[in-house]
């Protein structure tokens, strides 16, 4: 039995610059849908979110296309009319500004392990979770649409999830709310609560947006990350708004715009060249004493600092702080396997001064990444929100800057667990040293008609799943799971003639027949 667990979406796809150029058209299409059935849910506040949002988006110079109630092959309308002004002022020479506000019904739903954002258009009959799939109209799309014109700049906004319908005799999955979408360049998509949860239809979201969009000179970026802020504090619960921004151009701003114009690109190269190195680095090894850490900047050779037992690495090498000069990540694993490496900031702050500044809070076995956010550098850290302990599974995706010469937490989202029809966790084991403890759940892996087994050990140290097997009811000898996980599911879908698996969050692992066993899917 599937669901399908509907929610009030509102959509904002917004592009803002902050230098008011002669030249510069700004085009907002705002939707509206609050006439539904009965089995779909009335709506009451959609049509005032969208007077909300029109309202200020008019005070800083956007032309408005609003619709309300319209059905499916209204919005098909209402788009192509967005997309043909954007295509006309482009074509005239014009820089175009675009913005797309939704409010109605929208929906999350799986299908062959995929999560896919609809929405749903007024008036329309949801029955069956088939339904969704033909009536609605499907996120992905509009935004590809979006970012396939010429406008100089997007932003997508979710206002999401207001109530939950289920939907039974279904094989497709759906999920309460709607679901994260990737980052796409030139494009900023927000939501007004957490992927998977649900918020009151009380405009609070579209009141805290219209508020920042009128503040003078602010960027269009800190505009958003204000306004979700501000709706995180006052809710209070896990109905929080996230947002997934692409790289923008610099400088852009909704009102009283006094910056210099706005520009693509990555950040300039830094002035101040520098390499970063540890001595005895020859071998990363846990047993390595007083590395010390140097650097050497522009021919000269500085000694920054000693650290008296461990592995240091450096991770990174980028302006992190965007003050022209060459910053590092470096790690420290202290040795042992009870923890990861330590992580820290090392900003050259000229003359011969460096700075090394710990990055708290990061619980992270892989090395982190460097990617652009906003048009600057940042590191990408997935930490895991679990030690020696029993709790489930979770992930956190930190992104951290320089602030100067200290880490700035930019961004913090949650890695969305990819949907699973049945699944074992670590919290469902009691926490103790009895290696004799088993769970099981029942599925049919093969498809033949037969019940299968999956079965789990538990590893207490670390509150782990342990020497995890499935047992096909035909077979011989079980099949081997080669992973340890706090979670983990049966996925909707098969691969080499079995369900597939999910570890933790999104790790999948298919049937490789050449070892009989249960492997990583590599990306």
């Amino acid at each position: 039995m599937s669901m399908f667990r509907y929610c009030f979406a509102l959509l904002f796809c917004a592009v803002l610059a902050c230098q008011a150029l002669a030249d510069e058209k700004r085009i907002a299409l705002l939707i509206g849908n609050q006439d539904y059935p009965p089995e779909v849910g009335a709506l009451t506040n959609t049509h005032q979110d969208v007077r909300t949002m029109e309202a200020a988006l008019i005070d800083v110079g956007f032309e408005t296309m609003p619709g309300f109630d319209l059905d499916e092959d209204g919005m098909e309308d209402a788009f192509d009319a967005f997309e043909a002004r954007i295509s006309e002022e482009a074509d005239a020479g014009h820089e175009v500004i675009a913005f797309f506000y939704y409010s109605g019904h929208g929906a999350a739903a799986y299908e062959d392990r995929e999560a896919r954002n609809y929405l749903i258009p007024a008036r329309e009959s949801i029955t069956a979770a088939s339904h969704i799939f033909r009536k609605g109209v499907e996120l992905e799309d509009v935004l590809s649409s979006l970012q396939s014109t010429q406008a100089k700049a997007v932003f997508v906004v979710s206002d999401a999830c207001r109530n939950e319908l289920k939907f039974a005799f279904s094989k497709s999955i759906a999920d309460k709310g709607m679901t994260r979408v990737s980052q796409r360049p030139g494009m900023l998509v927000a939501f007004a609560t957490a992927a998977g949860e649900t918020t009151p239809d009380d405009g609070l979201f579209a009141n805290t947006l219209a508020e920042e969009i009128r503040r003078p000179g602010q960027d269009a970026v800190v505009a958003f990350y204000q306004a979700l802020a501000e709706v995180s504090d006052k809710r209070k619960s896990s109905s929080r708004p996230f947002m997934a921004p692409g790289k923008l151009p610099r400088g852009l701003c909704f009102a009283g715009c006094t910056s210099s114009p706005a520009h693509s690109g990555e950040p300039n190269e830094p002035t101040r060249k520098a390499d970063y190195w540890f001595t005895e680095d020859t071998e990363y090894s846990l047993f390595q004493e007083n590395a010390v850490l140097k650097a050497t900047v522009n021919g000269l050779e500085y000694t920054i600092h000693e650290f008296g037992y461990g592995a240091p690495k450096v991770e990174l090498l980028k302006d992190f702080n965007a003050d022209g000069t060459l910053d590092a990540v470096i790690s420290v694993h202290d040795g042992g396997n009870c923890c990861p490496a330590k992580y820290y900031f090392v900003a050259d702050m000229g003359s011969g001064h460096f700075l090394v500044s710990e990055i708290e809070d990061i619980y992270a076995w892989d090395p982190p990444t460097a990617e652009l956010h906003e048009g600057r550098w940042v590191a990408r850290f997935v930490s895991l929100n679990e030690s020696q302990n029993t709790e489930d599974f979770k992930q956190d995706i930190h992104l951290y800057s320089l602030k100067g010469d200290k880490p700035e937490l930019v961004l913090k989202t949650f890695k969305r667990e990819a949907a699973a029809v049945s699944e074992l966790r670590s919290s469902m084991f009691e926490d103790n040293d009895d290696a004799s403890e088993m769970q099981s759940l029942q599925f049919d892996f093969d498809d033949d008609g037969t019940v299968d087994t999956l079965t789990c050990g538990f590893w207490s140290r670390w509150g782990r799943l342990t020497a995890c097997e499935v047992k096909l009811a035909g077979g011989d000898e079980p099949i081997a799971i080669e992973t340890s996980c706090k979670r983990l599911g049966v996925l909707d879908a098969r691969r080499n003639g079995l369900s597939m698996l999910v570890c933790d969050s999104d790790q999948v692992h298919a049937f490789d027949a050449k070892s009989d066993a249960y492997i990583l899917l590599e990306d």
